[in-house]
């Protein structure tokens, strides 16, 4: 397994499809395009195509609810309880590397950059569903 991880890519594990967030949005309606579609995390656009300045989760959305009302998420914006900087990796990074630093970090998911372009991002759920998948095929 430990090979495995090694000799995976960030680019064969992540998801593909990402949603973002303007870090002036309304945080209620963030949080219910994050619910709508399933996801646990926006990445935030920055002012330039290439600028990823944070990253919004329910973590940082249920933190805020563990201190404060719920009306509070009409009164801020993405960008005040966002996660920053974004912690990115290339998607040539092997998986094992990427667990480490998410590890370190305390974080569980990271946006995975082709130069300087996202091009998916990488949660330790789709490294578990990986782990999962990579044990099952090689069960005889």
């Amino acid at each position: 397994m430990t090979t495995d991880l090694c000799q995976t890519r960030a680019r064969q594990v992540m998801n593909p499809d990402v949603q973002w967030a303007e870090a002036t949005e309304n945080l209620r309606c963030a949080g219910e395009r994050m619910a709508r579609f399933g996801i646990r995390a926006l990445l935030v656009a920055g002012s330039e195509a290439s600028d990823l300045p944070g990253i919004l989760t329910s973590k940082d959305i249920v933190n805020l609810l563990g201190a404060q009302s719920p009306a509070v998420l009409d009164q801020l914006q993405v960008g005040d309880v966002m996660t920053r900087p974004a912690i990115c990796v290339p998607a040539e990074s092997n998986v094992r590397d990427c667990i480490n630093l998410m590890r370190m970090s305390g974080i569980r998911r990271m946006p995975v950059l082709d130069g300087t372009e996202v091009v998916g991002v990488l949660s330790t759920s789709d490294v578990f569903a990986h782990a999962l998948a990579v044990e099952a095929a090689a069960v005889p």
